[in-house]
């Protein structure tokens, strides 16, 4: 939401940004930031919500935040509502969810609603589907779809997307680049273009995760890989995320063996896939458009734990275009992400179909253009 706030920013409209999760303070400043009380969802479990304590939120904490998100937008009177994932998905936050489509539908001029969509949805129940197609009917002007429909659509994960008819609209997919990605695929022998080893990402095996114990497990699992793999003798980055404690990095680095490099995440990051060997992460949205940006041989290993279908799905979408090897399962051991990584060093990136990527600009082109039509009718 941060990039299609910032893309509107730029194209000469006032926006606020409404964010109920934690700060991750590195807002751009072209748009106001309008901070609600942080909630975050535990592990494993999507429908309970914790403070910033940990602890779960209580009837009296969401009564508090629902009114400051009501009475922001009601403050703000804005032309244009535009809704993260619901009600496809955030079912933890129908409380105030549901009372802000409510109080939206009442005002006056009434803002054009739009739910914003990544490619992907988790698989859900008959139920679910019905209850979404009907509230969508009943608050929503669009569905915007954050996906290149050559890759992906809506009715690949939401069976009953035909029932939504015009409404649905894919925009490409919302990429921000974090640096000036190169844009080949590296050297003949699975290489990128750097010197075999010697520079920071330079023909590198880079290994990014997440935090949590499943990010944790792949860093690790890529340690114990290393022997096991063609690529040994290159040097193996392993990049940690600030939500990792200092004792588990600190750990990390000490487990690193000869040739395995352990540090936190790089601001350069565009620029190290680019230049490296071969990219191994999860296959989370931004991980995804990551790697495709900087034309890498990559390996994904999805998460599929708790019953997640999404990762598994794109990461199987793009490796079907052959712009990665995808593990058989969310948790490779050692051999099976040793043979992954030997897999994608093989793969010929020279001539791939272009994915669209410029979903932000789009969807600023489409709500600008959804505005001016609602003034001429008026």
């Amino acid at each position: 939401m941060k990039t299609l706030a910032a893309a509107l920013a730029r194209a000469g409209h006032r926006v606020t940004l409404i964010s109920g999760g934690l700060p991750s303070g590195d807002d751009e400043g072209s748009y106001r930031l309008f901070q609600l009380p942080a909630v975050k969802v535990a592990p494993g479990d999507f429908s309970v919500l914790l403070g910033r304590d940990g602890a779960p939120v209580d009837d009296d904490f969401k009564a508090r935040r629902a009114s400051r998100l009501l009475r922001c937008v009601r403050e703000d009177a804005p032309q244009v509502l535009l809704v993260e994932t619901f009600p496809f998905g955030r079912r933890a936050l129908r409380f105030e969810l549901v009372a802000l489509m409510r109080m939206a539908d009442n005002m006056r001029p009434r803002p054009l609603t739009l739910c914003s969509l990544r490619d992907i949805l988790q698989t859900r129940t008959p139920s679910r589907y019905r209850q979404t197609v009907d509230e969508v009917g009943a608050w929503f002007d669009h569905v915007l779809v954050h996906a290149d429909p050559a890759v992906a659509t809506l009715a690949e994960t939401f069976p009953l997307a035909g029932e939504l008819g015009d409404k649905v609209f894919h925009t490409g997919y919302v990429y921000a680049s974090s640096g000036q990605a190169a844009q080949s695929g590296g050297g003949d022998d699975g290489g990128g273009g750097g010197d075999g080893g010697g520079g920071d990402g330079g023909g590198q095996v880079i290994v990014s995760a997440g935090g949590g114990a499943v990010g944790m497990k792949l860093l690790q699992t890529a340690m114990a890989a290393k022997p096991n793999s063609r690529l040994k003798d290159r040097v193996w980055r392993l990049l940690v995320g600030a939500n990792v404690g200092e004792a588990e990095f600190n750990a990390l680095k000490k487990q690193a063996g000869e040739g395995i490099v352990v540090e936190r995440n790089r601001p350069d990051f565009a620029e190290l896939l680019a230049a490296c060997a071969v990219s191994v992460s999860q296959a989370g949205y931004n991980t995804v458009l990551d790697t495709v940006a900087a034309n890498c041989r990559a390996v994904w290993a999805p998460y599929a734990q708790h019953g997640e279908t999404e990762q598994a799905h794109r990461a199987q979408k793009f490796a079907e275009l052959g712009r990665a090897v995808v593990t058989p399962h969310g948790d490779p051991d050692a051999r099976q992400l040793a043979a992954a990584i030997d897999r994608a060093a093989r793969l010929d990136l020279s001539d791939l179909r272009p994915i669209k990527m410029d979903g932000a600009s789009q969807t600023a082109r489409f709500i600008e253009q959804r505005i001016l039509s609602r003034q001429v009718a008026r």
